[in-house]
């Protein structure tokens, strides 16, 4: 049976600021390109339609856009506990496939989260 992977690519704007950190201690934000990527073997000609895939990732992101990071997460929002988060979230409403989460913080810096 083929194996198909199927991606998303989406933005939020946010807020944040680390605690202590000496650069980005001071509240700022940014706008973070997220690449959703589900992979699985599909049981029809599509392994999920495009506009469900879209309604069912901004049931999640939409909770993270234009907000201030700091009072919605409970871990400090670095760009890495930002992709493991959203991975986190992003699993409840899409259970029945590989997902790995890439975050991209401004255009060259990015952290990535996957299923083990």
């Amino acid at each position: 049976m083929k194996r198909i992977r199927l991606a998303r690519t989406e933005f939020i704007d946010s807020g944040h600021f680390i605690p202590g950190h000496p650069k980005c201690g001071r509240p700022h934000g940014h706008t973070y390109r997220v690449d959703i990527v589900l992979e699985g073997t599909p049981e029809s000609d599509m392994l999920l339609e495009f506009g469900e895939f879209k309604q069912r990732v901004w049931e999640v992101l939409q909770r993270y856009d234009h907000v201030m990071l700091n009072e919605v997460m409970e871990a400090v929002p670095t760009v890495e506990n930002i992709a493991v988060e959203l991975h986190r979230e992003l699993k409840k409403v899409l259970p029945n496939f590989k997902l790995t989460v890439r975050v991209y913080e401004g255009v060259r810096k990015w952290a990535e989260y996957s299923d083990e």
